[in-house]
């Protein structure tokens, strides 16, 4: 029997010729071992989160994130996963992780699921590719450049789902990744895919130069306005209602004053917001791929006092499936060649989910903040966490209802209550000016017109599938399912990836309970569940070392 064992410095009290492995009694210490590595891994939870982005994804798709009955089941499908995932003590790297038995094989929460796993990576893959295809609505799009982003969109979808589809390849089959693949072919389709994604966005900007949609028009003069000092909150978006052709709001700031901040620039320089977001889902993606290739993030979560959940006096069986070992996650990066390979193409699923350059032409602005929490989480996983303290105080400082993260991260070991503290502190520091020069307008446009909102009938929530029956769903029902939501967020808590889970559950409970609900409002939570995978899939080297007798030497 042996041990799969992770790489640690010998006790300085250790016996002369003895390591921390092999302590007095002969037994070999347990392994330390990534609980996220593991849900990456072989964990059912993984699997769970992958195949509930599949649905939301399928669900805002089938009617441009607006209802149909369709529409809202795939959606609640999708949801329930995430909710199964999150609730299964599967060793998010916090409490109730799976334990490991001696003489029981694999570790009792992590059972092998390949198949499982190669089903996540074949969804995934048939989803991304053909999305593009069957799905690419236009609206303000048009001439030559609407037909090359079609084609270029098409292409990266194409080139990433393959990738995942031949991933989901068994070892030793035709078209299966051998191990001598692993990260250089993942890296060299990852920046492809990148490229060709980016090289779609552009083609969407200059195709659509002036969308009919409020945001677009909110946004590109909010941007020009802190140019000359002008209060945001005060604006409006065209000299007289006659001529303001976008409809929605004409006078109205929704958001915080950071959304417009982080736009600027971009609005100045190459005069159009939308390339601020194009950057930041870059930014999420490159973000996600880094988180994966390192591999201290399960050390950082344990030095917070959370690992993986495996009990101190156990021991791991070696796993007999050369697909997965303990030690060896199936999506981590020391997995086969299809694992490492679909382990750097994951983050991918945040810039090619279908109908991103529809999301784009909108100016949508869920992309900044995936990008903010992408970098706070990796940031915390590389130990430096003042930027992960400025990223998510940007990320409070430009969209409400991250507000609904703060318990979340003051519950992460990693992050905690002070740097929470820290983070909302500097997040209403940068709110703060706007608040003092024009508090009525403040709290007309960023407060009261967000929950004064009607419910409406094409709301991609189940308050608007009631409407049409005539039926109104107050606070209270919302209230209950997001205490539910956060209740199983804070059995997940502990690692980085039970942060992102947890995360994206509440939102997705939030999403599905409100009263206006749309295509935009999903991707936030389909992005922090692309980086819980991401977290599980940074897995610390292992190494494997036999149990030894009393006798024996070390």
């Amino acid at each position: 029997m042996s041990c799969a064992l992770p790489d640690s410095p010998e006790s300085k009290s250790a016996e002369p010729g003895r390591s921390r492995d092999h302590p007095p009694g002969g037994t070999a210490a347990p392994a330390r071992a990534s609980g996220a590595g593991g849900v990456a891994g072989a964990s059912p939870g993984t699997v769970a989160l992958l195949l509930g982005w599949c649905g939301v994804a399928v669900g805002i798709s089938l009617s441009d994130g607006r209802y149909s009955p369709l529409a809202l089941v795939m959606v609640l499908l999708g949801c329930l996963a995430v909710a199964v995932a999150v609730a299964v003590p599967s060793g998010w790297g916090g409490r109730g992780g799976p334990r490991a038995r001696a003489g029981r094989g694999r570790p009792r929460g992590l059972p092998l699921r390949t198949a499982g796993v190669r089903l996540a990576c074949a969804s995934c893959g048939i989803v991304v590719a053909a999305g593009p295809i069957l799905r690419h609505p236009r609206y303000y799009a048009h001439g030559p450049a609407a037909t090359a982003a079609d084609a270029l969109a098409a292409a990266a979808g194409l080139l990433a789902g393959l990738t995942l589809l031949r991933c989901a390849v068994p070892p030793g089959g035709r078209w299966a990744y051998g191990p001598a693949h692993g990260r250089a072919a993942g890296g060299r389709v990852f920046w492809a895919v990148l490229g060709l994604a980016l090289a779609a966005g552009v083609a969407t900007v200059a195709a659509a130069p002036q969308p009919r949609i409020d945001v677009f028009h909110l946004l590109q003069v909010s941007t020009s306005g802190l140019a000359r000092g002008t209060n945001m909150y005060r604006q409006q978006w065209a000299p007289d209602r006659a001529g303001y052709t976008a409809g929605g709001l004409f006078d109205v700031y929704p958001y915080l004053p950071g959304t417009s901040l982080l736009l600027a620039p971009f609005r100045w320089v190459l005069g159009d917001v939308r390339y601020g977001l194009l950057a930041a889902l870059a930014l999420a993606a490159v973000a996600g791929r880094a988180l994966v290739r390192r591999r201290d993030v399960a050390r950082v979560d344990a030095v917070a006092g959370h690992g993986s959940g495996v009990e101190p006096d156990r021991c791991v069986e070696p796993d007999t499936d050369p697909d997965l070992r303990v030690g060896d996650p199936g999506f981590g990066v020391g997995g086969h060649g299809g694992a490492a390979v679909a382990a750097g193409l994951l983050p991918l699923l945040v810039v090619v989910l279908p109908e991103s350059m529809y999301a784009l032409q909108q100016s949508w602005t869920e992309p900044l903040l995936v990008a903010l929490l992408a970098v706070m989480v990796w940031a915390v996983a590389a130990g430096r966490t003042a930027p992960a303290v400025v990223a998510f105080a940007l990320a409070l400082a430009s969209k409400q209802h991250v507000a609904l993260l703060v318990p979340l991260a003051a519950c992460w070991p990693a992050f905690g209550p002070r740097r929470t503290l820290a983070a909302a502190g500097l997040g209403v520091a940068v709110v703060a000016p706007w608040v003092i020069a024009a508090p009525g307008d403040f709290v007309d446009d960023a407060v009261r017109t967000n929950l004064g909102y009607e419910v409406l009938n094409h709301s991609l929530s189940i308050p608007g599938w009631a409407h049409h029956f005539g039926i109104t769903l107050g606070f209270g029902a919302t209230a209950v399912v997001l205490g539910a939501a956060y209740l199983l967020a804070w059995r997940a808590r502990g690692g980085a990836a039970g942060f992102c889970a947890g995360s994206a559950l509440v939102l997705l409970a939030l999403d599905v309970m409100n009263k206006q609900t749309f295509f935009n409002h999903y991707t936030l939570p389909m992005g922090l569940l692309v980086l819980a995978v991401a977290a599980g899939a940074a897995a610390p080297p292992q190494r494997r070392v036999e149990n030894r007798s009393r006798e024996a030497p070390s």
